[in-house]
């Protein structure tokens, strides 16, 4: 996958590619992608900040955080390998297009 070439978007696309983006990725999913900053050491420090700052149970930010590491979106750790959790390529991408203007 390293060979892809880069999206190529023509002129207002972008606005397209963000609807789609809105419509494919829950407001928790979103939530946890904008939440990503370097400084948390665990998936779970991450999870139960934005679950005490949002109100929003654990289980469910542990069950979108799941889908958006299936996604490409994100990787974390495991218990056996614990690694920060952090943005992708990809995931920086998607998050790039989501703050075009800044809204939803």
């Amino acid at each position: 996958m390293g060979d892809v070439p880069p999206i190529l978007v023509s002129p207002g696309g972008d606005e397209v590619i963000k609807k789609l983006i809105l419509r494919a990725l829950n407001e928790n999913q979103r939530l946890i992608l904008r939440s990503i900053n370097g400084r948390h050491r665990s998936l779970n420090s991450l999870l139960e900040e934005i679950s005490r700052r949002e109100k929003r149970p654990i289980s469910t930010l542990k069950l979108n955080a799941r889908i958006l590491k299936e996604l490409g979106l994100i990787d974390y750790g495991t218990k056996d390998n614990p690694r920060p959790v952090r943005l992708t390529e990809h995931g920086l991408l998607v998050l790039s297009i989501l703050e075009v203007d800044g809204d939803e």
